[in-house]
C-alpha cells in the first residue's frame, strides 16, 4: 500500500513538475509575443505618424496650386476681359481701357502674351 502511494505521489509530481514546465514555456512564449507586439505597434505608429506629416504636406501643396491657379484664373481673366484695338499711330495694339500701348515690349511688362 505505502509502495502504491509513493507511485502517486511520484506520479503526482512529475505531472505537476510537467505543468509547471508548461505553463514556463508558455508565460515565456506570452511574453515574446507581447514584446513583439509592442515593437510591431510601434512601427505602425511611427509610420502613421510619418504618414500624417507626408499628407500634410500635401496638403499644403494643394492649397499652394490652388491658391496659384485661382491667381491665374484671376490674371487671365483680366486680361481677357481687356478690349484690344489697333493703334493708329504705330500700328500696335492699345488697350481701349487705358489707352496704353500693348506693342511687343509692353506685352512682356503686362505678362499678355495673347495679345501680340
Amino acid at each position: 500500500m505505502y509502495l502504491e502511494l509513493e507511485k502517486e505521489r511520484n506520479a503526482s509530481a512529475t505531472a505537476a513538475n510537467e505543468a509547471m514546465g508548461m505553463i514556463a514555456r508558455l508565460q515565456e512564449e506570452k511574453a515574446a509575443v507581447l514584446m513583439e507586439a509592442r515593437q510591431l505597434q510601434q512601427v505602425v505608429e511611427q509610420k502613421s505618424m510619418h504618414d500624417q506629416e507626408a499628407i500634410e504636406g500635401l496638403r499644403e501643396v494643394i492649397a499652394r496650386i490652388e491658391e496659384e491657379k485661382r491667381e491665374l484664373e484671376e490674371e487671365n481673366e483680366f486680361y481677357r476681359s481687356i478690349e484690344v484695338t489697333p493703334c493708329a499711330d504705330r500700328g500696335e495694339h492699345t488697350c481701349a481701357d487705358r489707352g496704353e500701348h500693348t506693342c511687343s515690349k509692353h506685352v512682356v511688362a503686362y505678362r499678355t502674351f495673347l495679345f501680340c
